[in-house]
């Protein structure tokens, strides 16, 4: 409720100090209609202590209105918080929503070495007559040094079997993919000119030493365990190019001057990654959560599946990163020409 004009004193200042001097004028001609009974020094006493009355009530109101002034600052400063309390849950509940999104678009997710493998293989499988198919792993052989060395020991004709399968499978597809890519680490010997490092074999030494470890800590893999997987791996890598090159369905990646294997300087993790635009989901990723930088996980080996078209091309941003693809004049006339 608003004060009326003679309780507000910013309002009224003018007014009451015009009623204090008509009381001095009152006051002094009183003097005279008294014959000086009346004192002078009483009237302006009177009028002193009315006007500090006047100005201590008015210094109570501004102290009142300025009190006012702060909390309603307060109420405001308060309802600033509560909105910002509720844009946090909000912006809490959307971190939710994106796991949730993330988790739907993961689907799957496998625990150890013979599942994993399994997947490798059906997703080979799916893949076939795809626009594009891209793997990046530590071996052309791929899961064979896992097989013939994991610890403790695995069925070795079920792991064979499903090695072969794979092998065949990356043959296949390295036939019929419009577009084929397989990135592997580096294996060829280091010249007797070059002095010798901890990875004179190339990165693929060092990973399978890493992967050796794991299984074996007390002892470095021997020189004929390293021999038996590197001959594994370039022999695939001969059977790919032999199959790349004595086939014409890859017309546009030779006419890019695209090879099929490309070296990796790292391994962060690795994909399997599909684009094939008929099919019921278009993109399609496999990925295996072991690499250079989470070899401690050997035993425990897990990997996703993911069809969300957004999560799956970061994948192929990465593997292009990677190869150094994104780089090549080929490459970049090539996706403009067929964009993913």
């Amino acid at each position: 409720m608003r004060p009326s004009f003679l309780f507000d004193p910013s309002k009224s200042s003018l007014f009451y100090l015009i009623l204090f001097l008509t009381l001095v004028v009152v006051g002094v001609t009183g003097y005279d209609a008294l014959n000086g009974h009346y004192s002078m020094i009483g009237s302006v006493a009177s009028f002193l202590g009315l006007f500090v009355a006047f100005q201590s009530w008015k210094a109570a109101d501004d102290a009142s209105r300025k009190t006012d002034e702060a909390l309603a600052q307060m109420q405001a400063l308060a309802h600033e918080t509560r909105q910002l309390v509720v844009s946090s849950n909000t912006v809490e509940e959307q971190i939710k929503s994106a796991v949730v999104t993330i988790s739907d678009a993961t689907r799957e997710l496998y625990k150890g070495f013979q599942p994993i493998m399994n997947e490798i293989a059906a997703f080979l499988t799916e893949a076939a007559e795809s626009e594009y198919l891209a793997i990046m792993t530590d071996s052309a052989a791929i899961g064979t040094f896992y097989a013939r060395h994991h610890h403790p020991a695995l069925n070795q004709r079920e792991m064979r079997a499903l090695t072969d399968r794979i092998h065949d499978l990356l043959l296949e597809r390295a036939r019929d993919a419009r577009e084929f890519y397989l990135a592997t680490l580096a294996a060829d010997e280091v010249p007797d000119s070059v002095p010798p490092t901890r990875d004179q074999h190339g990165h693929l030494h060092h990973f399978v030493q890493g992967v050796w470890q794991q299984f074996h800590p007390e002892s470095p893999v021997t020189e004929e365990y390293w021999n038996e997987h590197r001959e594994q791996h370039l022999s695939t890598l001969r059977q790919i190019q032999e199959t790349f090159t004595s086939l014409s369905e890859h017309r546009e990646q030779r006419a890019a001057g695209l090879e099929p294997h490309q070296h990796l300087p790292v391994l962060p993790l690795q994909l399997f990654l599909r684009y094939n635009a008929e099919a019921k989901e278009p993109f399609r990723a496999l990925v295996v959560f072991l690499g250079q930088y989470n070899l401690d996980r050997v035993a425990e080996t897990r990997a996703m599946q993911s069809a969300d078209p957004e999560l799956v091309r970061t994948f192929i941003s990465m593997f292009e990163s990677l190869t150094s693809l994104d780089d090549h004049p080929g490459y970049q006339e090539l996706r403009r020409q067929l964009p993913l």
